[in-house]
């Protein structure tokens, strides 16, 4: 008997000891994760109150459609074509589309040709001196490397992202980074905290 608790005690300490090494371990992994995971968050409350995402094969490539409400007052016609200009400058190459409608459920105007000749910059071009119903404006996003179509509505809280991604995640990033204007800067790309509920 004096054999077996001799083998059982000369077992039980290493058993012991890698059980609490692996414990250790975990722990050290998951707070690595927590702060991997926080590095990557904003430290505010998020301006996206929620995503809708639909999508739809057009000829060989879909598309897919990010509907985005915002938790925050509704744009106005300025500052529509300021967010536009913004993503022209800080992201968005190629800008092989410019559209905009006069009045909601109207067929969209293009307007790329007419303003690509004209290189003056989205805030000084005529055809956008009056307000419209929705502006949109598509490129090449040099943040998503894709092809992205970007749609503000006038006097809501919408804005409506086109891409042939489908990745609602980065998708979020990319849209929480338009809303703030952190294209270029080091809280690019990064999620904020989800908008409370209310109760």
């Amino acid at each position: 008997m004096s054999t077996f608790y001799t083998i059982l005690a000369s077992i039980i300490g290493p058993i012991i000891g890698i059980t609490v090494y692996i414990i250790i371990e975990n722990r050290r992994t998951a707070k690595k994760k927590v702060k991997k995971a926080t590095d990557t968050m904003l430290d505010d409350i998020s301006y996206i109150q929620e995503i809708q995402h639909l999508s739809a094969k057009t000829g060989f490539v879909v598309w897919h459609q990010y509907d985005i409400m915002l938790a925050a007052r509704p744009f106005f016609w300025e500052v529509m074509v300021d967010y536009a200009a913004y993503m022209e400058s800080a992201d968005l190459n190629n800008i092989d589309s410019l559209t905009i409608t006069e009045e909601p459920g109207d067929s969209a105007t293009e307007l790329a040709h007419v303003y690509n000749q004209s290189k003056g910059g989205l805030k000084n071009f005529d055809k956008l001196a009056e307000e419209k119903a929705s502006l949109g404006i598509a490129g090449h996003s040099r943040t998503l490397n894709e092809k992205v179509k970007i749609v503000w509505f006038n006097q809501t809280r919408v804005i409506r992202i086109f891409t042939p991604l489908n990745d609602e995640t980065l998708i979020t990033r990319y849209a929480e980074t338009l809303i703030r204007r952190t294209f270029g800067t080091e809280d690019a790309m990064k999620l904020a905290k989800s908008v409370p509920k209310e109760q």
